[in-house]
């Protein structure tokens, strides 16, 4: 092979290569940057979610400012002890609010739960914070959603 076709073989290679590393590591949009990095929520509006069977329409409160409406998916008892429940929003890309409800040996509840869609760079985490308040807190997906996609 001749210098120039050689040279210019390596350089279309090496443009590929660095192609597909940006299409990997490309940067998804984000969702919540106009909500604050953390929502207080209470222990009342967060058990009022499981009264509400799948299919049904609901409208969650957090603040003045956000508010999550959409659909339930699914309610499921899976074990004595764990109920969770998942709503779908059209109105945020159809993100997934997946909320579990955890019954402890001692019959106090815990709430954990994540606002998440896949094609988008952030989302929201329950959490408990020191003082016991419930609230949601900024994520970044990709940190929790692993890449299980094969190249």
């Amino acid at each position: 092979m001749k210098q120039p076709a050689f040279r210019a073989l390596l350089l279309l290679v090496l443009i590929g290569c660095t192609a597909a590393a940006h299409s990997q590591t490309g940067s998804k949009p984000k969702q919540f940057s106009q909500f604050p990095d953390q929502i207080t929520c209470s222990e009342t509006m967060l058990a009022d979610i499981f009264r509400n069977p799948a299919g049904a329409s609901i409208s969650i409160s957090f603040s003045p400012a956000f508010s999550f409406d959409g659909a339930v998916v699914n309610n499921i008892v899976k074990y004595s002890n764990l109920q969770s429940a998942v709503i779908r929003s059209p109105y945020f890309h159809n993100s997934i609010f997946s909320l579990s409800r955890i019954t402890n040996k001692d019959n106090s509840i815990t709430y954990v739960g994540r606002i998440i869609h896949k094609d988008f760079a952030d989302g929201y985490e329950l959490r408990q914070n020191a003082s016991g308040l419930y609230q949601l807190t900024k994520i970044e997906t990709d940190r929790v959603m692993p890449d299980c996609s094969q190249q």
